[in-house]
């Protein structure tokens, strides 16, 4: 096995491990949840405070797919940039502060 085959499969198996680890935490945070009155389900502030995250991932896209046309060696971007996103959204449901209080 190469070098880079050993660094991918190592970052998709974190990438797992961080994705299942938090969505695991968010459905048991939302079943403990689900009846609670209390719980300020109001998110049209989250766009506000988080746009700019979705700005850094379509610019991150548009650069990965414009350097694929450039060299044949940034094709390996692409499979980061997707083992990155789903790591991104397990630390998401870590982040989330209603699931925090809720735990």
């Amino acid at each position: 096995m190469s070098s880079l085959l050993i660094f991918f499969i190592v970052c998709g198996i974190v990438a797992t491990v961080l994705f299942v680890a938090g969505y695991t935490r968010g459905v048991r945070g939302a079943l403990k949840t689900f009846d609670d009155d209390t719980i300020d389900t109001e998110t049209s502030g989250d766009l506000n405070a988080k746009w700019w995250m979705f700005g850094i991932a379509v610019v991150a896209a548009s650069v990965v797919i414009a350097l694929i046309g450039v060299a044949p060696v940034f094709i390996y971007l692409g499979p980061l940039l997707a083992i990155g996103s789903a790591a991104a959204n397990g630390v998401a449901f870590f982040l989330d502060t209603p699931m925090r209080e809720a735990q």
